[in-house]
């Protein structure tokens, strides 16, 4: 545009002169409307904000290039200045209509950078509205040096340079909205390597809790799975009457370490983490439990929100509560029946386990013992709550709560 300028100050020096009449200069804008298409399309992001705009603009690109055939090939011809710049200004009206119906489609998207560009189009596209307007009104805008007001392309000039003013602004909102969208992003992912920091930390204490339980459960039994297998070769050699009774332990305690093993696989599936599932095993769990013992086993499982899920990291935990409780019973209740409730309430799973035992004393924390505090303190661990409600003689009512997800299962 600077260029065109240029020579458009030389070419009202010369009498006589029409717009459009200077090759070089209808060239030159042609190729610098063109840019300033371009521009806008990939600044604005126009066809994403509006195709509609979108295809304007592209058809106005073919416009002026059909306008750049044609200016050729009226050069080429030898035309006369009027038809010249005739076909000039129809080609410009064209193009600023065709531009006064962006505008307004771009300036509803209610963008600040992208009203400040919009809005400095305006102001070039009027700009050369005058221009082409003053150029009929010859008796006014009479090209006096003395007055620059009397040039028609002063009127652009003043277009184009409030147009730059408004493309700055444009670009500094621009740039600040784009750097919100950095120290944004940088937020967002700080919180997300947090959050992976978190779940790193989750997994680790799976990974030590596995550790632990192979060890504790599983490295004592393969011990003396070990030693009883050298106990009964000596046997063998010695007393061959009695080998028979190693053999046997070496095989309770295998089977003890094959159902601990599938407890600690069962604990760690994911596909085992709805309340359902959860259901089953603790049934399946009872009746082994209770296969050579003479106690009843009433169980009275909900069927509302079987797919509830419950957390993984709860859900062993609280199987292992379960267990415990049962083993309690077992050893010291000396109870004929055991009555299991299962269900859900207010995101909450309810785990109450009661027997008509001997019941105890039981007055709190004050005496608390290793199996009581082993029990509320995997119950912390789901951040879930245990009570107990017991009196000598007449049983014991045990009530787990286990939180468990809001989410059910479609």
């Amino acid at each position: 545009m600077i260029i065109t300028f240029y020579l458009d100050d030389i070419d009202y020096g010369k009498a006589n002169y029409l717009p459009g009449t200077n090759f070089k200069v209808a060239v030159i804008e042609s190729m610098a409307f063109l840019l300033y298409i371009r521009f806008a399309i990939l600044l604005i992001e126009i066809p994403r904000l509006d195709p509609f705009s979108y295809r304007i603009l592209k058809v106005l690109g073919i416009i002026l290039a059909v306008e750049m055939l044609i200016d050729l090939a009226l050069l080429l011809v030898n035309a006369s200045p009027e038809i010249k710049s005739n076909n000039y200004i129809l080609f410009r009206c064209v193009l600023a209509v065709g531009s006064l119906l962006v505008v307004p489609r771009i300036l509803k998207v209610r963008q600040a950078a992208v009203s400040y560009f919009i809005v400095g189009s305006m102001f070039f596209i009027l700009g050369c509205l005058v221009s082409l307007a003053c150029n009929f009104a010859m008796d006014i805008f009479n090209r006096m040096t003395s007055n620059p007001l009397s040039y028609p392309i002063t009127f652009m000039e003043v277009g184009v340079i409030l147009e730059v003013l408004c493309f700055t602004l444009g670009m500094s909102v621009l740039n600040r909205k784009n750097e919100l969208e950095k120290i944004q992003a940088q937020a967002q992912l700080i919180e997300q390597l947090r959050e992976n920091e978190k779940k790193q930390l989750a997994l680790q204490r799976i990974r030590d809790d596995i550790s632990r339980d192979l060890h504790d459960e599983l490295g004592a039994d393969l011990g003396s799975i070990s030693v009883m297998s050298h106990a009964a070769l000596r046997q063998l050699k010695m007393h061959e009457a009695s080998t028979s009774d190693t053999i046997s332990l070496i095989g309770e305690t295998s089977r003890k370490v094959i159902s601990r093993m599938r407890e600690i696989v069962w604990s760690l599936h994911s596909e085992h983490d709805s309340v359902g599932h959860f259901s089953f095993r603790i049934k399946e769990t009872t009746y082994t439990l209770l296969e050579h013992h003479p106690i009843a086993m009433h169980m009275d499982i909900s069927e509302e929100n079987i797919d509830a899920q419950i957390p993984a990291e709860y859900r062993r935990n609280l199987f292992l509560v379960f267990k415990e409780i049962l083993h309690n019973i077992i050893r010291h209740a000396k109870a004929r029946n055991i009555y299991v409730e299962l269900f859900i309430k207010d995101d909450y799973l309810n785990l109450i386990v009661k027997d008509d035992g001997i019941g105890f004393v039981y007055e709190g924390s004050k005496n608390t013992g290793n199996g009581l505090k082993n029990l509320k303190q995997r119950t912390l661990d789901f951040a879930g709550t245990l009570s107990i409600i017991t009196t000598p003689g007449k049983g014991t009512s045990i009530t787990v709560l286990c939180p468990i997800e809001n989410t059910y299962a479609v």
